[in-house]
């Protein structure tokens, strides 16, 4: 009897069979709050805050390690991205935090909270330093129950602002509706903040409507952002009406900084056009039923007025013979 010949790749095939699936751990869901936290310190000056940290999950044990790192944003939706101490340039921040544990474990709905100190220095550039608070699960497949590195990192980031000459400044750099003319509302609204300060700002923005009488309409509240400094974010807003017509004027007004405001104005048209071609439409067929009628009635008593003198005039033969 021969035996199957075994080729090299299904040996491979064997070995990925047997070696290379493992169980499958579950889920683990860690809440950190708060999510951000925001502080202004003078230079010198040491401040304390707790972070709180819950493991959400039914039955898995989550070993933590706990590590502080400068983040910088880049893009218009405000994501951070951490960075190494060297990278960070003015905005470091992570030398100055003091944690009063790097390790955590957890028990299934179990918290915990770890206080952290920082400590700014008295040469501290002035303006916003920023770093997280990260955490990553540490993968101890020897313990039972206990989670390994599936769950993603999360952490607290901070925003911090040293006291001190900070320049602020900011601009819309574009307003505008999705449509410059609609047929109805409801009517939205993107605005382009760009932050040209010295340290992030958390802007008020508004936009107020007037119609063409410069009536004031409404009055929309847009959500406050966080915006890092040298980059923008975009803000949305929906002016909720159905109907209008004519030209409308909206501006928002962007509040930042100690008092600080910039603005921007546009002119948008409601202009319900469909409906407006049927009343046209309606107007004129009923203006020329009415041409068409009076024409009728004019023609019938032009017709009577001839046989009136047609009739006078035999009349007046009759008379002369």
């Amino acid at each position: 009897m021969k035996l199957p010949k075994i080729t090299l790749s299904s040996l491979f095939a064997i070995c990925y069979l047997l070696f290379a699936i493992t169980p499958a751990h579950a889920e683990v869901s860690l809440v950190v709050s708060p999510p951000r936290y925001d502080a202004t310190i003078d230079p010198g000056e040491t401040i304390q805050k707790t972070i709180k940290v819950t493991n959400n999950s039914e039955d898995q044990i989550v070993s933590l390690q706990a590590n502080i790192t400068d983040f910088i944003v880049q893009d218009d939706a405000g994501t951070p991205i951490p960075v190494e101490d060297t990278q960070s340039g003015r905005y470091l921040a992570s030398p100055w935090f003091t944690l009063d544990s790097e390790g955590l474990i957890l028990q299934p709905k179990e918290s915990k909270q770890l206080t952290v100190l920082i400590t700014v220095p008295n040469d501290a550039l002035p303006g916003g330093h920023y770093a997280g608070v990260f955490f990553r699960s540490i993968t101890n497949d020897k313990t039972a129950g206990t989670a390994s590195s599936l769950i993603g990192q999360v952490g607290s980031l901070f925003g911090i602002t040293v006291n001190g000459d900070i320049t602020y400044d900011a601009l819309v750099k574009d307003f505008s509706t999705k449509s410059f003319v609609s047929e109805y509302g409801p009517i939205e609204f993107s605005a382009i903040v760009e932050n040209q300060s010295d340290t992030h700002i958390r802007p008020l923005s508004t936009i107020t409507i007037h119609d063409m009488l410069g009536r004031k309409l409404d009055s929309i509240t847009l959500e406050e952002l966080n915006i890092f400094p040298y980059t923008s974010r975009t803000l949305n807003g929906i002016w909720d009406t159905t109907w209008g017509l004519g030209r409308y004027t909206a501006t928002i007004d962007v509040s930042y900084g100690p008092g600080l405001v910039a603005d921007r104005t546009i002119y948008f048209w409601i202009m319900p056009y469909r409906i407006i071609l049927a009343i046209i439409i309606i107007i004129l067929v009923l203006l020329a039923s009415y041409i068409s009628i009076r024409r009728h009635i004019l023609h019938r008593t032009d017709g009577r007025d001839e046989e009136i003198d047609s009739l006078q005039r035999r009349i007046a033969e009759l008379e002369n013979k």
